[in-house]
């Protein structure tokens, strides 16, 4: 009970100082990027600090298990530099006690993952996409997201861009109007940019493009390209719900057969699993020989845990796209690595603990 009390203890002050820290730093590159949105006119000044409120639930959900996991590296790296838990085993300590420890603070983390990723994530993802669209400077432009379709004047304009990059040029740009006579232009540029007049009219300039009038009933496309063109944005910009799946509540993902809801499923509960698999890592690459650096299986132990996570999201494209069934999905990743983990352990825990300790 006192080994116990006295372990678990410094990995809760451990982990805490972690998040800490890299909050600080996600905080700190937050304010930055927001701050030359807010310097470029975009977005009212005391939005920034709602916006990082909306958004820190996400980041605390994202670095909790990285967080328990190095963690576990230090005060486990530190206890074996010092000989404590060599002392430990030489008192009958098995590696399985010490996972049993463990798991107490591992279990929490858990529940706490379990209910931000699967109903708080979500209700914040949403309020992130309010927030941001309440304190936009009626800027139009600003609301062109790439990969999201955008709607403008109640729907009789669409806009969509696949990407821009870091200049703010848009790639692959698609835009759809209804027109006051019934008729439609559709209109596609691989290229193109946004740009404000000194009138505070709004454009989008579009280069190297097609468009095609269509007219209802009239199988008839009259179609054309230009050099470069200019397309004014009108009206308000018509949002409703965020399109991102992000924002889809759990409840709607559970039962689904679309392969985006069932990998979007399975990805949320692999951030509360993963903390358990990370501990299983973490503690089976603590282990140290006496007198060996404390700090010496650190990056093999971060590099696996890197190979685990690309190996979570690697599983969750294939699970969208159809490659892999939904049986397998992301579970297998989690058995993988856990089962691994769960068999070096059981090497560790017998015989081999005396002879650690012999060797003192």
């Amino acid at each position: 009970m006192i080994l116990q009390r006295y372990l678990n203890r410094e990995l809760v002050n451990m982990t805490t100082a972690i998040i800490f820290i890299l909050l600080l730093i996600v905080i700190s590159n937050m304010f930055v990027r927001y701050l030359s949105i807010v310097s470029g006119g975009n977005i009212e000044a005391d939005a920034i600090f709602k916006m990082i409120a909306v958004m820190l639930p996400k980041y605390i959900a994202y670095l909790l298990p990285i967080s328990f996991f190095f963690a576990i590296l230090l005060v486990y790296g530190k206890l074996f530099a010092n000989n404590e838990l060599f002392v430990a085993f030489a008192c009958g300590t098995s590696w399985f006690r010490l996972l049993k420890i463990i798991m107490i603070p591992a279990l929490s983390l858990f529940i706490i993952e379990l209910i931000l990723t699967l109903f708080i994530l979500p209700k914040m993802d949403q309020s992130y996409f309010l927030v941001q669209k309440t304190t936009t400077k009626n800027s139009l432009i600003s609301f062109i997201q790439p990969g999201k379709i955008i709607p403008f004047n109640d729907g009789k304009q669409v806009v969509y861009t696949k990407s821009t990059d870091r200049d703010g040029d848009m790639h692959d740009i698609f835009i759809y109007q209804k027109r006051p006579d019934n008729r439609s232009t559709i209109i596609t540029a691989p290229t193109g940019y946004a740009e404000t007049q000194t009138d505070g009219n709004q454009y989008l300039v579009l280069e190297n493009g097609h468009y095609y009038d269509v007219t209802p009933g009239n199988i008839v496309v009259q179609k054309g390209k230009f050099t470069k063109a200019t397309q004014f944005l009108s009206g308000k910009v018509t949002l409703g719900n965020n399109s991102s799946i992000d924002s889809v509540p759990t409840s709607q993902l559970i039962g689904s057969n679309d392969l985006q809801y069932k990998a979007e499923l399975q990805w949320r509960l692999s951030f509360p699993i993963a903390i358990l698999i990370s501990t299983l890592i973490a503690l089976a690459l603590c282990r140290m020989r006496p007198r060996q650096n404390r700090y010496s299986k650190i990056i093999p132990a971060i590099l696996i845990f890197i190979i685990y996570f690309n190996f979570i999201s690697l599983s969750k494209t294939w699970l969208a796209n159809g490659t892999v069934p939904t049986w397998i999905g992301i579970w297998w990743v989690h058995i993988l690595f856990g089962g691994v983990m769960l068999v070096i352990l059981k090497r560790y825990n017998g015989k081999n603990r005396y002879k650690e300790v012999k060797a003192l």
